[in-house]
């Protein structure tokens, strides 16, 4: 049988960050503050949960189809509304559409044999992660309280993706290390953001949440020297972008008021 390896990937540390914080400072998260959040403009760090997709445009288009986004990141929102924040996204669902991927494994009947000799049950999709920084301000609207309103922000920082192979029953050597980096087709770069969508803080502090429209554009070269499969290596750089929706969980950490005393 296959042997499945443990890996600890760039998300799996930030959610477990995340949980640290959260279970280590129960008494510092949202709901603990006299504050009047409809009127009081905040000063508020914050954990979010995020999740959401997009789809892929220009030559990320090519490779991949739409992908599926979770992660989390830290952020401040000041007293005056602006934004400043951290985030760690994993990117993964994404059907691949790779020219000629695995092709030189394929038998006479477009078959992948095992080890074994038997008819291999190969699953393909597209991953990776995004890591940067952002800032931005949130407008408030008539009908919203001062520290809600429209969301806008920028941000930049780093992006990687490639092609993952799973397969439980038996191994194929062929998509082992060493020779897994031959397929995968990874590639890194900067990227560059947008997002316009609405910030909710809530009067109450019970729901916090934001949401609404992201996209992004980076230029990423490829990783890896040659192609095994189609033996021609990746040599130019891509213009990879996207287009797609982001919904985020928000938990405040509030600063408590001063406790008044009265003689």
């Amino acid at each position: 049988m296959n042997k499945k390896h443990n890996t600890i990937s760039i998300p799996m540390i930030a959610w477990g960050l995340t949980l640290f914080v959260v279970g280590f400072n129960p008494t510092s998260v949202q709901g603990q503050t006299t504050r009047d959040v409809a009127a009081t403009p905040l000063k508020s760090p914050h954990i979010s949960f995020v999740a959401g997709g997009f789809l892929p445009v220009a030559d990320l288009n090519t490779r991949f189809g739409a992908f599926a986004s979770i992660g989390a990141s830290f952020g401040v929102k000041t007293e005056d509304n602006k934004y400043l924040g951290f985030r760690v996204t994993y990117l993964t669902g994404a059907e691949s559409q790779e020219p000629g991927l695995l092709s030189n494994l394929l038998s006479p009947d477009g078959q992948i044999v095992d080890n074994e000799g038997d008819v291999a049950n190969i699953s393909v999709s597209g991953r990776g992660a995004i890591l940067g920084i952002h800032g931005g301000t949130i407008i408030p609207l008539g009908f919203s309280n001062v520290n809600s309103g429209i969301f806008l922000r920028g941000g930049l920082g780093s992006i990687h993706h490639k092609i993952g192979f799973d397969f439980t029953e038996h191994r194929i050597t062929q998509l082992e290390d060493p020779y897994l980096s031959g397929y995968d087709r990874l590639s890194w770069g900067g990227y560059v953001s947008g997002f316009i969508g609405y910030w909710h803080m809530d009067t109450k502090r019970r729901i916090n949440a934001y949401g609404g429209l992201f996209s992004f554009a980076s230029r990423t070269s490829p990783l890896r020297t040659t192609n095994f499969d189609t033996g021609i290596p990746d040599a130019n750089p891509r213009f990879d972008a996207g287009l797609g929706f982001e919904f985020g969980w928000v938990l405040h950490i509030y600063k408590r008021d001063a406790k008044e005393y009265w003689y």
